[in-house]
């Protein structure tokens, strides 16, 4: 089993780059859900085109910090 420990920051930066990126494509899916809805008159809550720009960004930036080192 490996500890985490033994992970170098590279590594973590990649695994941070991986989820934010799941994240991302989890927003996308949810806002083409919210803009399928069929009561279109009821908002949604959640920003999820801002948390999907957001979040791919910040897996471009994580990626590129990890390719880096």
């Amino acid at each position: 089993m490996m500890d985490l420990d033994d992970l170098t920051p590279a590594d973590l930066l990649w695994v941070a780059a991986a989820l934010l990126l799941a994240v991302a494509a989890f927003a996308a899916w949810a806002e083409h859900r919210r803009a399928k809805r069929a009561n279109l008159d009821r908002p949604g809550l959640m920003p999820w085109h801002l948390i999907q720009i957001l979040a791919f960004i910040l897996a471009v930036a994580a990626a590129a910090l990890a390719a880096k080192s």
